[in-house]
């Protein structure tokens, strides 16, 4: 079978088997087998198979003339024989080759190595060789490349780990900082220091531009094999350098995830607007742990996961690991293949334009913590606030079955199909940021803002007011983002989107809050009050907690209208507080007006809808993702459809007649059959 251009297009199961072995036991790899191999992948009904061409420790698994070849094979092409088994069965093969992490590499050439502030290798004595995309590193990674590129039809390339595993301050790193911006790397971590963001950005440039290099050497030498780089890493802190600047040298996005339904379901939304092409994939282990070797998810499990990521219109791809002798442990292929078997009826219904009435906005130049102030390198803070309140705001949005997407900075040329826009606690937004959102605020936009969103610039500028200040409908006073006990108050304005509290016994949260003047015409829903005032810890109003004492006059919840549109805007990041959830969902509700999909069902179930106009349909999916699967079902689900305009027909994607529905003040209401993990409902509209 010869290798098919665009293949992921229609693959949605897909498998990974690792295959990180080294060479120092003659044992190692001597029982491979590719027909078994491929038989496997057949067992599991996976359509393709990241197969392993290279790895982490460096070795290949064929005859190279770059590096050197796994001592295991002994003169035998492994990842040839994969390739023809595979393609024997109809499977499409992605070859795999690690960078960055290279165990082969780092131990040859000790000048690539990364090194740290004190001048010592980075990894040094552990399992992984951490090598530098400033070293001629570099000009080797385009040399194997291209070697896989023009030996091999494969059906594309992915690139592992195109990350930086912390700070570089090696020989490499430190001329290039030097040529770029001048002067040696700053030494302390800080968000507000010109020098320190300038680095940071040099890295993500650097990133992006080594990623090139790898990407540039496939479209040479095989131009119709999809490239890809490790997509796990967008959602994850400031160190590992990633932005979107990454995202060009793909031709669509795959990443693992070892999280609950919440980071699931954040995370698929994020892929979803980052890819260049769909569908992006979705990817976790098979095995309970990477560093367990036995053990295996639950079947139920691994369902609810793979029902996850076809209600979100994903490819699913599972994990699994090579025995060091080389064999295949049956069990995971088996269950697979029951999973995929139950699942593969959806498969072709799928897809479509998400219909998302509330969008999170996710910068990822804003992956930090400001609370922290400035630090010593060797010492970096990697907490990130930003994430935090944007996978918070998603939790709320889940539990209340609101559906939502995620924003990136290239979807604020589009924003109009939102009800609400959420800015959660934005650290860091440039004018080509503000200048969209407040348009789209003035044509009649709603927006929800919280904490510091828009106080620096991308250079770490701190602006004396905020970016959207006339937005907001507020001004600072005084940047604070000292984490510290406090209180939210409602005002009689704002009363009715607290719940149970009230001026006397108001909302407790314990991070920051940044002090604000309201504009004149501004709503205050909420004020701040303080606890007893003392440093002094034997001093106290309340042994066990810190109660209000103090009433202010400081706006910290404020509602405004600017243009058509209409804001609240937090002093402090409501979202994250557990308690405030009923507040924040009635904040916006207040400003979205109500929302196309509504679902009378337990906060463990996600609904999904898409639009299919080309088919006249639109898909609605529920997924039951409890903690702990096997899911208990859910009966009586009461779901409320708003799609503007008439509705034909609904039916279950899973067979059986049409579902009844009824209308009812221009929505259509019907009842979902029980919910086991996954149902899907094409909605024929006319």
């Amino acid at each position: 079978m010869p290798a098919r251009k665009n293949w992921y297009k229609d693959a949605y199961r897909r498998a990974v088997v690792d295959m990180h072995i080294p060479d120092w036991d003659e044992g190692f790899l001597a029982k491979f087998d590719a027909g078994r191999y491929a038989q496997a992948l057949v067992e599991a009904k996976a359509q393709s198979i990241v197969a392993y061409a290279q790895s982490h420790v460096g070795l290949f698994n064929y005859p190279t003339k770059v590096g050197r070849q796994h001592a295991g094979w002994k003169g035998r092409d492994g990842f040839g024989e994969i390739l023809a088994r595979c393609h024997d069965k109809g499977i499409a093969v992605v070859a795999y080759t690690s960078l960055i992490f290279d165990r082969w590499a780092a131990d040859n050439h000790p000048d690539w190595r990364m090194a740290g502030a004190d001048g010592k290798p980075l990894g040094a004595g552990g399992r992984h060789g951490l090598v530098c995309p400033n070293s001629p590193y570099r000009d080797y990674v385009r040399r194997f490349a291209e070697e896989v590129g023009s030996r091999y039809d494969v059906e594309g390339v992915r690139f592992d780990m195109t990350f930086w595993p912390g700070l570089c301050f090696c020989a490499h790193c430190a001329k290039r900082f030097d040529e770029e911006v001048g002067g040696e790397i700053p030494r302390t971590i800080d968000w507000t220091d010109a020098r320190w963001v300038a680095f940071q950005h040099a890295r993500e440039r650097w990133l992006a531009e080594f990623a090139a290099v790898a990407t540039d050497a496939v479209r040479r030498t095989r131009p119709g094999a999809s490239v890809e780089h490790q997509a796990s890493t967008y959602p994850l802190n400031w160190q590992f350098g990633v932005t979107e600047a990454l995202v060009p040298h793909n031709d669509f996005l795959q990443g693992d995830f070892y999280g609950d339904a919440l980071q699931g379901s954040f995370v698929r939304k994020l892929l979803e607007t980052l890819t260049p092409n769909r569908p992006f994939g979705f990817e976790t282990s098979v095995k309970l742990d990477l560093k367990d070797h036995t053990a295996l998810k639950s079947e139920p499990l691994l369902e609810t996961k793979a029902s996850a990521a076809v209600a979100d219109a994903a490819a699913f791809i599972f994990i699994d690991g090579i025995d060091p002798a080389g064999t295949l442990d049956p069990r995971p292929y088996a269950r697979m293949g029951r999973v995929f078997g139950r699942l593969t009826p959806y498969y072709p219904e799928i897809g479509g334009e998400r219909v998302r009435d509330v969008g999170i906005y996710y910068s990822t130049a804003s992956k930090f913590n400001l609370s922290v102030g400035p630090r010593p390198v060797g010492q970096p803070d990697t907490s990130d606030a930003h994430t935090e309140a944007a996978m918070q705001a998603a939790r709320r949005l889940l539990g209340a079955h609101i559906p939502f997407g995620v924003v990136n900075k290239a979807g604020l040329r589009d924003l109009d199909g939102l009800k609400v826009l959420i800015l959660p606690c934005v650290n860091m937004m440039g004018e080509d940021e503000l200048a969209p959102i407040a348009d789209w605020v003035r044509r009649g936009g709603s927006l929800y803002a919280s904490g510091g969103t828009s106080l620096l610039d991308t250079s770490g500028t701190l602006r004396g007011d905020f970016g959207l200040a006339d937005v907001f409908g507020v001004s600072l006073r005084r940047a604070d983002w000292s984490p510290r006990d406090h209180y939210l108050a409602p005002t009689a304005q704002g009363r009715a989107h607290f719940g149970d509290f009230d001026a006397m016994y108001p909302a407790f949260t314990s991070g920051h809050v940044h002090q604000v003047a309201a504009h004149p015409g501004a709503e205050v829903l909420a004020t701040t009050s303080l606890p007893w005032p003392t440093t002094d810890p034997t001093r106290f109003a309340s042994i066990h907690s810190n109660p209000p004492w103090q009433t202010t006059e400081r706006p910290e919840v404020v509602s405004h209208r600017f243009g058509r549109g209409r804001v609240v805007y937090c002093a402090s990041v409501l979202e994250v507080v557990p308690a405030l959830a009923p507040t924040f969902l009635s904040l916006l509700r207040s400003l979205s007006g109500g929302y196309r999909v509504e679902a009378e069902a337990p906060e463990c179930v996600e609904v999904t809808l898409f639009h299919q106009p080309d088919r006249h349909r639109y898909v609605f999916g529920l997924v039951n993702f409890q903690p702990a699967p096997p899911n208990i079902p859910v009966d009586g689900i009461e779901v409320v459809l708003r799609l503007g305009g008439p509705v034909r027909s609904i039916r279950s994607l899973a067979g059986g007649p049409p579902l009844a529905f009824r209308e009812r003040d221009g929505a259509v209401v019907f009842a979902a059959p029980r919910l086991e993990t996954l149902a899907l409902f094409a909605v024929e509209t006319s």
